[in-house]
């Protein structure tokens, strides 16, 4: 049987925006549920078929999306809430370091930033962290206890976890059809040095070579 072509979008990439009609009577809301059109949307993210460009545009469409539509169902929810392409790869945008921008200049804001959540609690950028927090309360001293014990490898670290938690977010994606040709060896995930972006990072046969 012959394989479906997957579908060629040319719009842009930060367009994600498109309008579903509301049945009369209804309160308004539309969510993606609701909203067959997303989750039969199969844009191909395969960077071996289409090219690093092109799978790195559908991906970042397909996540913003997703992420505005409160589809994906995953720990990611809560902390991340947009997606872009910047220096090579689509990065997911973690929603305690969204508008400090790039260069040295954001880089030392983000430092801070995660300095001040580091004060607030335990892990306070992570999903488990935030839970922990809000549930029994945070501080400076446990935030730094925290820290000395990720750091010395007594505790996991959030990032550790995040390859595990995007391969759900795009293996869920791919269920509901979304997205098409989603394959863990085709990209690198992995979190920015400074901040905790996700970084998906399109992989080609020639790179395992170098």
């Amino acid at each position: 049987m012959p394989k479906r072509k997957s579908q060629d979008s040319s719009e842009s990439v930060d367009d994600v925006d498109f309008a579903i009609s509301v049945p009369a009577g209804s309160d308004g809301t539309v969510t993606a549920r609701k909203a067959g059109g997303i989750a039969d949307l199969e844009l191909s993210i395969s960077p071996v078929e289409l090219g690093e460009k092109k799978a790195m545009q559908n991906l970042n469409k397909a996540i913003n999306l997703a992420l505005k539509s409160d589809f994906i169902e995953t720990d990611l929810d809560d902390i991340y809430k947009g997606a872009r392409i910047y220096d090579g790869a689509v990065r997911i945008m973690h929603v305690d370091y969204i508008g400090l921008g790039d260069g040295i200049f954001a880089n030392v804001g983000k430092t801070a930033r995660s300095f001040s959540l580091t004060f607030k609690g335990p892990d306070a950028g992570s999903p488990e962290g935030k839970e922990l927090i809000n549930k029994n309360g945070g501080g400076a001293i446990s935030g730094m206890l925290n820290l000395l014990g990720r750091k010395l490898n007594f505790l996991q670290e959030f990032e550790d976890k995040v390859p595990m938690y995007t391969e759900q977010m795009l293996d869920r994606l791919e269920a509901k059809r979304v997205i098409t040709d989603w394959n863990r060896d085709e990209w690198e995930i992995g979190t920015t040095f400074i901040g905790l972006d996700i970084t998906l990072t399109p992989r080609m046969p020639n790179d395992e070579d170098e």
